[in-house]
């Protein structure tokens, strides 16, 4: 197995003009995460220029090394708002003031405002996940934060000198969460949408488990990937896949998400109250998390016990923020 898992750490083309990037990730937060260069003639932009401190770990001479001068970045635009995706933004702007900053709409508040996000993400599972102890560190990753230039929206399209973007809505891991096809070489730049049944630490001793907010948004955003006619496939966290491979991706992803449903389902027929941390631990179990509980695995555990509760299977009594 190669380092970052699945993928190199140097450089390389996958399309004319489409570049994967290494990031610092790995060693700062235990996980793969590469960034992808989009150019169009000497100009480029940045897909998910990883934490605040990418750009100066590698990504700067990453850049350099496929030949483009990092003060010819015109935009740097990510997928959506977790710290390890739009977190190195505002990095650049020592060496490009003048690059905009893109983002979707719905997740813009998250890039501009870390304390917006901790409390709606990071802060949101009392009794069940307690991350203040990290808080700190987790503000590092993405802090001083940036301004939104581009809002971002589903049927967009975000140019780059003579190339284009099509944005694609995949709400599911954020509220906001977009894809973003260059229809030129066919690539399709996913961000966190598929993960299919979890992404493995970069030490080969957890996996990170799928996150997602809502089922329903989660499986039709992973539904709408399936129609794009792309022939790459580029995740965040996973190396880049060809069409045959990228599609059964999507669709392992799909699975997971009936898998945790079904599983969900169990939890919720058994009797007496129904605890999210006991739904985390046995999606944390079925995925190989070490230790089960974590921010992925509570996440998608209260996204499906919502799910369960809107059909009036689930007694909204049963369903506390957190344990007591």
């Amino acid at each position: 197995m190669s380092d970052q898992r699945r993928g190199g750490r140097d450089p390389r083309e996958l399309a004319p003009g489409v570049f994967q990037l290494p990031t610092d990730y790995p060693e700062v937060c235990n996980a793969p995460l590469w960034s992808y260069l989009v150019a169009s003639g000497s100009r480029f932009a940045l897909v998910d220029p990883g934490v605040r401190s990418t750009m100066a770990a590698c990504l700067e001479r990453a850049v350099r090394e496929v030949g483009f001068d990092p003060a010819s970045v015109e935009v740097l635009v990510a997928t959506h708002g977790h710290p390890d995706h739009s977190g190195g933004q505002s990095s650049w702007s020592g060496i490009a003031p003048t690059a905009r900053i893109a983002a979707p709409l719905a997740d813009a508040s998250w890039v501009e405002s870390f304390d917006h996000q901790w409390t709606q993400f990071w802060d949101s599972y009392p009794g069940t996940l307690d991350l203040r102890g990290e808080r700190g560190f987790l503000a590092s990753l993405c802090t001083p934060e940036p301004r939104v230039d581009v809002l971002l929206r589903d049927h967009d399209v975000l140019h780059v000198g003579g190339r284009h973007l099509d944005v694609v809505e995949t709400r599911g891991h954020t509220w906001g969460h977009c894809a973003y096809f260059d229809s030129e070489t066919a690539t399709l730049f996913c961000g966190d949408a598929v993960q299919g049944h979890g992404i493995t630490s970069s030490d080969g001793r957890s996996v990170f488990a799928p996150l997602y907010l809502d089922v329903d948004e989660a499986r039709r955003g992973l539904e709408r990937l399936l129609d794009v006619p792309f022939e790459r496939l580029c995740p965040a966290h996973v190396a880049p896949l060809d069409r045959g491979a990228g599609l059964g991706l999507i669709r392992d992803s799909l699975a997971f998400v009936d898998e945790a449903d079904r599983l969900a389902r169990d939890v919720v027929d058994r009797a007496g109250p129904v605890r999210t941390r006991e739904l985390a631990e046995a999606i944390g179990e079925m995925c190989g998390t070490n230790p089960p509980v974590s921010p992925q695995t509570v996440g998608t555990a209260r996204a499906h016990l919502y799910a369960i509760a809107r059909e009036g299977l689930l007694e909204a009594a049963w369903l506390p923020r957190g344990d007591p």
